[in-house]
């Protein structure tokens, strides 16, 4: 599935893929308005490997092929994990078969891989968060800067 439109907005898709942030995932790809480059995670329905884990297998189940994913915050900066097992399950994603990943996870951390693709852009870059802000606080905090370009 190509992602690219050249009408559409530049997107990162900030999430912790469970069942919702799935169909995040695959919406943002599919649609005209955007143009999803890449998507970062961040612990939240699951541990920070489990999430990471989802995102590239719902790439490859949805055919999203020409995205960057990069591994974010392992934990909240201010209060203890808790997850979500009691409404996504065990692997944040209970139910789904889903195909091993084809993507290749970024060498970089989220909150750098979201400063590079903004401070790169020539184009204002959307960044959308459907999970714990985590990630957002960090690069907000270590990139103020790049704010103007959001």
């Amino acid at each position: 599935m190509s992602t690219q439109h050249k009408w559409s907005v530049p997107t990162i898709l900030d999430c912790d893929p469970g069942h919702d942030d799935a169909l995040a995932i695959m919406l943002a790809a599919a649609s005209a308005e955007l143009n999803l480059i890449a998507v970062t995670t961040v612990a939240g329905n699951g541990g920070i490997e489990r999430v990471t884990d989802n995102a590239l297998r719902v790439c490859a189940l949805a055919g999203i092929d020409n995205i960057r994913i990069a591994q974010g915050a392992r934990n909240p900066l201010l209060s203890p994990a808790t997850g979500a097992k009691s409404i996504h399950g065990e692997s944040a994603l209970d139910g789904a078969e889903l195909p091993p990943p084809r993507l290749v996870l970024e060498r970089i951390g989220a909150v750098d891989l979201i400063a590079d693709i903004v401070s790169s852009a020539k184009d204002p870059v959307t960044l959308i968060a459907t999970g714990p802000l985590t990630n957002i606080a960090l690069f907000i905090k270590m990139h103020p800067q790049l704010l103007i370009k959001i």
